[in-house]
């Protein structure tokens, strides 16, 4: 039997209609009829002999092949862009849009974007800094083009790779935990993930807590958990001298794992894009490895 062959034209008419959750606006983003589009999805489900995308109403869901095909496909069109861009004229007038997560390595992500920056000296890097929640919904609303978020685990629309983190009850070396009263807690505002899993995780252990402190920042969060005004949440890249981590021993209950994902419209990058991703895939995948030797 000879091998089958997929078309990279019909790659990215599916990735780009999960991207954007849309065969209408996949077909504007292509330059190409919503039909057009529709057929390309058809003939790559007949190549592959199986159902990808699911449609009821105006919503599309992967179905589990799908889901499974979409994996593949990024790579495929990440190796196909990265081989083109080797003949592509620089456009001056470029740009990526990169979002990055105040409570989760931001300043070193920030730094690993340096190279980039002066490699690809003709794409305008824009760098937003925000709460996961509203990186992933600018996502979804074409405000950014790259992504670094904590999420569910279950947001597969953009995503190109995820890791886990174990988050840690911290507070400052010599703060104590009040044994007949609410526990202190210094948190990023409401949506936060890390707010969520604190106050998740006390209400089912049946312990009472407060918000002391708060703040968008991860730079305030730091400065008040050294202070001594509460406990927090946090990762490795972001615990800082002058705190400790408490843990069951102290009286605190377990903290799920965090995902962590890099997201990105892989039907919008260019060179400078994918370098941006490699880039902070390798960070994140360095951080990684480092806590897990911890």
């Amino acid at each position: 039997m000879s091998p089958v062959n997929l078309s990279t034209e019909l790659l990215r008419a599916f990735i780009t209609v999960i991207e954007v959750a849309s065969f209408t606006r996949a077909a504007e983003i292509l330059g190409r009829t919503q039909p057009a589009i529709s057929l390309q999805v058809k003939r790559l489900e007949d190549t592959v002999g199986y159902a990808l995308i699911e449609r009821k109403g105006k919503e599309i869901s992967l179905t589990e092949r799908g889901e499974a095909l979409a994996v593949h496909a990024r790579q495929m069109l990440r190796l196909n862009d990265l081989a083109m861009a080797q003949f592509e004229q620089s456009n001056p007038a470029s740009k990526l849009r990169v979002g990055l997560p105040v409570d989760y390595a931001v300043n070193t992500l920030q730094s690993c974007l340096t190279a980039v920056v002066r490699e690809f000296a003709d794409v305008q890097i824009e760098i937003r800094c925000d709460l996961s929640k509203n990186l992933l919904s600018a996502m979804r609303s074409n405000e950014l083009d790259i992504a670094v978020a904590l999420f569910d685990g279950d947001d597969q629309q953009f995503l190109f790779r995820n890791w886990k983190e174990q988050p840690a009850w911290v507070g400052a070396t010599d703060f104590e935990i009040p044994q007949h009263s609410d526990i202190p807690l210094v948190a990023h505002p409401f949506g936060c993930v890390y707010r969520d899993r604190m106050s998740s995780a006390l209400k089912l252990a049946g312990k009472s807590w407060r918000i002391a402190y708060s703040s968008p920042g991860i730079d305030g969060v730091q400065r008040a958990v050294q202070d001594g005004l509460g406990l927090s949440c946090l990762t490795g890249p972001t615990v800082k001298r002058g705190m400790r981590v408490f843990s069951q021993s102290d009286g605190l209950p377990v903290l799920s794992p965090l995902d962590i994902g890099l997201f990105a419209r892989q039907a919008q990058l260019g060179a400078g894009g994918y370098a941006a991703m490699d880039a902070m895939a390798r960070t994140l995948e360095a951080q990684s490895s480092n806590n897990a030797a911890e």
